[in-house]
C-alpha cells in the first residue's frame, strides 16, 4: 500500500513535467540562434495579458507543420542582417490559433518576442501570408527599439486633411476591418489596405510587410502612387538608419528573387 501512495503523490509531478515538457518543443535558427517555439499552454503569454478581459485562448501547432514553419522562417530571417536580429529578437512562438478578448489573431508581438498562427483549416495562412505577418511584427518591435529613426510628422502629413486612424488593430478586428489585402480605393488616399487605417502602427506594419514580401503590385504601386512611394521611402529611410544593407534596392531584390525562382 505505502508504494502505491508513494506512486501517486509523485503522478502529479511527473504529469506536471511532461506538460512542461510537451510546451517546450523548439528549436534554434542555425543562423540566427533565435529560439523558435511550438507551445501547448498559456505560460508564454505575458502575465499583464491573463484575465477575463483579454482571455488569451491558443490551440497548438500540429507537429507535421514544424518542417514548414522552419523552411519559412529561415527564409524570413534571411532578410535581416545577423546583428539585427540578434539585439532585437529573442524567440518567436507558432501556434495554430490564438484569441485574444475572443478574436482571432494572425499575430502579436511583446518586448523581443514575436507569436504567430499557423492555422492550416484556413486557407488565407499561406507561407507568404505568415511571412509577411511575421515581417509586420517585427517592424512593431524595431519602431518600439528605434523610435528616433522614424520620421512621425512626414508620415502624418501624407495622410488626407482630418484623417484620423482608428481605435487599434484588436478594434479594427472587431469590425471586421482588418483585412490586409490591398485596397484600390484606400490606396488612392495614401493606405495599402484596410488594416492600414487602424493605427499609425498597423499603416507602418502594413508597409513594412509588403517591403519584405511585396510584389509586382506593390512594386508598382510605389511607382505611380506619390503618397505610397514617400511612405514607401520614409520606412525604407528608416530601416537604412538601423542598419545601412536595407535600401530600396535591396528591397527590391526580394520581389525579383521571388518572381525568378
Amino acid at each position: 500500500m505505502a508504494f502505491f501512495c508513494r506512486y501517486w503523490l509523485w503522478l502529479p509531478l511527473i504529469l506536471c513535467l511532461f506538460q512542461k515538457l510537451e510546451a517546450q518543443v523548439s528549436y534554434y535558427d542555425q543562423r540566427s540562434g533565435v529560439e523558435v517555439l511550438f507551445p501547448s499552454n498559456l505560460t508564454i503569454f505575458p502575465h499583464q495579458w491573463a484575465g477575463k478581459k483579454v482571455n488569451p485562448d491558443i490551440r497548438p501547432v500540429q507537429a507535421e507543420e514544424i518542417g514548414r514553419i522552419e523552411d519559412l522562417l529561415t527564409h524570413a530571417f534571411s532578410k535581416y542582417p545577423l546583428d539585427l536580429l540578434n539585439a532585437n529578437l529573442d524567440r518567436v512562438y507558432v501556434l495554430k490559433s490564438m484569441k485574444f478578448y475572443g478574436l482571432p489573431y494572425g499575430g502579436t508581438n511583446y518586448q523581443h518576442s514575436i507569436y504567430l498562427s499557423d492555422d492550416t483549416d484556413n486557407p488565407w495562412f499561406t507561407n507568404e501570408y505568415i511571412e509577411q505577418v511575421f515581417h509586420h511584427e517585427f517592424s512593431s518591435i524595431l519602431i518600439r527599439n528605434f523610435p528616433e529613426g522614424f520620421d512621425k510628422t512626414k508620415w502624418l502629413s501624407l495622410n488626407p486633411p482630418y484623417f484620423s486612424y482608428g481605435k487599434g488593430g484588436a478594434d479594427a478586428i472587431l469590425q471586421g476591418t482588418a483585412s490586409m489585402a490591398l485596397d484600390p480605393v484606400l490606396i488612392e488616399k495614401g493606405f495599402l489596405s484596410e488594416y492600414s487605417t487602424a493605427s499609425l502602427e498597423e499603416d507602418i506594419n502594413v508597409f513594412a510587410q509588403n517591403l519584405f514580401t511585396g510584389g509586382r503590385e506593390f512594386w508598382r504601386l510605389v511607382d505611380l502612387n506619390d503618397t505610397i512611394c514617400q511612405k514607401t521611402r520614409i520606412l525604407i529611410g528608416f530601416y537604412h538608419k538601423i542598419n545601412p544593407v536595407f535600401t530600396e534596392s535591396y528591397f527590391r531584390s526580394f520581389y525579383y528573387n521571388t518572381a525568378q525562382r
